[in-house]
């Protein structure tokens, strides 16, 4: 595959980016998804916060990466000690609500509501407040950005619409939010979740996407949640991937909060 290097965008020489974040639902997005009384899909997210969170983390650690981690407040609220980890590791922590209810509903004081309490409780914990949100299962509306923007918030990542950032101001005179572009290709749910794959076959999937997508000097933004990719078989996949990302000596593995910082300097924003 033709590398050309003169049409380098990221820092350092780095020939693409990659964005680990992890979404950390506890059972409050499935209790959402199928309703509060599914005991089995409750059973199935108590491994999201006592093991597959605490996997995660050691498998970063032993690879000396930092990703974003996306917090439901009320998981801050029952595991303050993940969260507080997370953050000694150097990783980010970011919002994603605060018990994963969807925003398409939601109006614009409901949205700002839900997402200041998430930010609070996150800067409680850490001392650091964060800059960066996703939306439960992306599901936003129109008035999303705009809550973000309202918030001093920096990036989103919720529109699957490209594969390079791109700035928003939803208000002129506002500060600028970052786009980072997720998709449901590069999310754990889809192979482990929707259905059962393969995690030799899974990490295949993201090698090939990551092959084109460091031809063309882009960034993809994987998704990942603790129950599902925390557990041992499905870790594999992702411990492939990065693996095969640090071998390649020219992918800029990083934080949201680092990308979106970059995208707007580069943009002379």
């Amino acid at each position: 595959m033709v590398i050309d290097r003169d049409n380098t965008i990221w820092p350092a020489g780095h020939r693409a980016a990659l964005i680990v974040s992890v979404d950390v639902d506890g059972p409050y997005g499935e209790a959402n998804h199928h309703g509060a009384d599914d005991f089995y899909w409750r059973s199935q997210t108590e491994y999201d916060l006592n093991a597959g969170v605490w996997r995660l983390l050691d498998l970063f650690g032993d690879r000396d990466l930092a990703a974003t981690f996306c917090w439901v407040g009320r998981c801050v609220e029952d595991r303050p000690d993940a969260v507080l980890r997370a953050q000694e590791d150097g990783h980010e922590n970011a919002i994603h609500s605060w018990d994963h209810r969807y925003y398409t509903p939601m109006t614009f004081d409901e949205q700002r509501a839900d997402a200041e309490k998430t930010i609070d409780v996150i800067e409680k914990t850490t001392g650091v407040r964060p800059t960066g949100h996703k939306t439960p299962a992306w599901r936003y509306n129109d008035e999303t950005a705009r809550v973000l923007q309202s918030l001093g918030l920096s990036w989103q990542m919720d529109i699957a619409r490209q594969d390079l950032p791109w700035v928003e101001r939803p208000d002129p005179s506002g500060n600028p939010l970052v786009q980072l572009p997720p998709s449901r290709f590069y999310d754990d749910y889809t192979f482990f979740v929707d259905q059962t794959v393969n995690p030799r076959n899974t990490a295949e999937f993201w090698h090939d996407d990551l092959d084109i997508i460091r031809a063309e000097g882009k960034l993809m933004c994987l998704t990942l949640h603790p129950w599902v990719t925390g557990r041992p078989g499905p870790s594999t996949a992702i411990s492939n991937l990065l693996d095969y990302a640090i071998g390649l000596g020219d992918i800029w593995i990083a934080r949201a909060d680092h990308v979106a910082r970059w995208w707007l300097d580069s943009q002379g924003e």
